[in-house]
């Protein structure tokens, strides 16, 4: 089932990257954007990719804050973005990534949590890990003490959040997060994968993708994904 995980994980690597000189505004899926600025009341100024640019937005954006987004361009060049959606704060910060691949974690098909902790602590009892990594680090063990595997990884430029919990009939309940799906939540047995996503340009992407996951895979649209461990669910304030 792990490597099921991985393969999900792995779907629309090749569209993994924004280019700062071009940007497709009729994007076939969800985008990325950073608030920079608030103009007015409607107008702000946005981060896409290695991009600015200035946009209306109907809803209240906070300034500094990620979202997850449809881009458009109406008649006479006018930007739009609709369905705006708040990152968890655990993904929007590229600094509580680890340059890590997957198969650093998962080199078998089967995943161990104590060897997952192990490693967990034994990287902490490093005195030369940066401060930056012995907050990601110390995230990993909080989520795991809530019995959630935690998993922020940036690999080929792409960021990737993962986390799951075994459930207790086998099967594994999981939420992923990627810059250009949006978030996923789902629950992965042996024989098959459920996936919910909130943009309907991700439903469609995931239903064209799925065979690729080698496994009966049921797809469905969800109004709200939230992660199963943000810093909302942490008490001992690391913040330092």
């Amino acid at each position: 089932m792990i490597s099921t995980l991985q393969k999900l994980a792995g779907l629309g690597s090749d569209i993994g990257h924004t280019s700062s000189s071009s940007i497709n505004f009729n994007a076939n899926l969800p985008v990325s954007i950073e608030v920079m600025k608030q103009i007015d009341s409607t107008r702000y100024r946005l981060k896409l990719g290695r991009k600015e640019l200035t946009t209306k937005s109907s809803k209240n954006l906070k300034e500094g804050q990620k979202y997850w987004a449809n881009f458009s361009e109406k008649q006479g060049g006018i930007l739009t973005i609709s369905a705006l959606y708040k990152q968890p704060q655990l993904f929007e910060k590229d600094e509580y990534f680890l340059p890590l691949d997957y198969k650093h974690f998962f080199d078998s098909k089967t995943f161990s949590y104590s060897d997952f902790k192990a490693f967990l602590l034994k990287q902490l009892s490093d005195d030369s890990i940066s401060k930056t990594l012995f907050k990601t680090l110390s995230y990993m063990l909080l989520a795991l003490s809530k019995a959630t595997i935690h998993l922020p990884l940036s690999h080929d430029g792409r960021k990737v959040l993962l986390q799951f919990q075994v459930q207790g009939d086998g099967t594994l309940l999981f939420y992923m997060a990627l810059d250009h799906l949006g978030p996923l939540r789902g629950v992965l047995s042996p024989t098959e994968l459920h996936i919910a996503t909130m943009y309907e340009k991700s439903f469609h992407y995931l239903q064209k993708e799925s065979p690729k996951l080698g496994m009966i895979t049921h797809i469905t649209l969800q109004e709200e994904i939230s992660p199963l461990f943000d810093l909302s669910d942490i008490v001992l304030d690391l913040k330092g």
